[in-house]
């Protein structure tokens, strides 16, 4: 991966998502050596392994932990990442409750309300809410030089709020979780799949491409697709029906690709004035 995160001395903003998935969700947004964590869902071992594996990342400095939600593929790591890193940890006062009675063992969190907005070094931080069986879930959009980054998964269905908020950001990881065919012919039981296609699931394919069309604006132009499921969707089927509705609106500028579970994502870089 790019190892020159500050050509000419001058900070580049970059996304590198370390893992996405059921099995665990981590993803850096890095600003020259500063950067937030969003979600610590890899042990600590394997989330520094995966961080040596990105060489951009090589003396990064987590200033922060941002959680969207407490269910394990989100926090599994989260005391001994934020330990190991000496980074705080900022939820919502719900979720930091939940959280608690998981792991009495986590130190003092930093707690915000949902739709709030912080500042955590050089980054803004704006929290929204979205819907999904979780307690006080979140997604983040994150601003460094007016350069916004969308990071929403584990979307039930798209809310007027999700989609006000994801307008107009010049990167967007966006869930896309399930292929609804896959999904169906699946041997997952009914409940199961019920509960991923419910108002407080998972996006599908369909439901991702459809938010697309509504939120990209002229300065998009990196799009990750995010939370695949590794039995009901592939990412040929997820890249077709996004990439449809990006041809559809002829923007044949935009970066389309898909973060994985097994190995981090080549990191995205936004470049100032795109």
């Amino acid at each position: 991966m790019e190892i020159d995160n500050t050509p000419g001395g001058i900070p580049r903003l970059g996304v590198t998502i370390l893992a996405s998935g059921s099995s665990g969700n981590c993803t850096i947004v890095h600003y020259g050596n500063q950067a937030v964590m969003i979600d610590a869902g890899l042990s600590c071992r394997e989330m520094q392994r995966r961080f040596r594996q990105c060489r951009c990342l090589e003396g990064i400095e987590i200033q922060g932990i941002l959680v969207t939600h407490e269910h394990t593929d989100h926090i599994s790591g989260l005391r001994t990442c934020s330990e190991k890193l000496e980074a705080p940890i900022y939820a919502t006062a719900n979720c930091a409750r939940t959280i608690r009675a998981k792991d009495s063992k986590i130190k003092q969190m930093a707690t915000f309300a949902a739709g709030g907005s912080f500042d955590i070094g050089p980054f803004g931080i704006t929290s929204f809410s979205i819907p999904h069986d979780a307690n006080d879930p979140v997604a983040f959009i994150i601003t460094v030089n007016e350069q916004r980054i969308g990071i929403a998964t584990d979307v039930g269905y798209v809310s007027s709020t999700v989609e006000y908020r994801l307008k107009a950001c010049d990167a967007l990881v966006l869930e896309s979780n399930h292929d609804i065919n896959m999904l169906a012919a699946s041997a997952r039981p009914w409940s199961l799949k019920q509960r991923i296609m419910g108002r407080n699931g998972h996006l599908s394919n369909d439901s991702s491409a459809q938010l697309l069309e509504k939120i990209i604006a002229p300065n998009t132009r990196k799009i990750v697709l995010a939370h695949l499921s590794h039995e009901c969707n592939t990412q040929e089927k997820a890249l077709e029906c996004a990439g449809q509705a990006i041809h559809e609106l002829r923007r044949n500028d935009i970066l389309l690709t898909v973060a994985q579970q097994e190995v981090p994502l080549e990191t995205l870089w936004l470049e100032a004035g795109e």
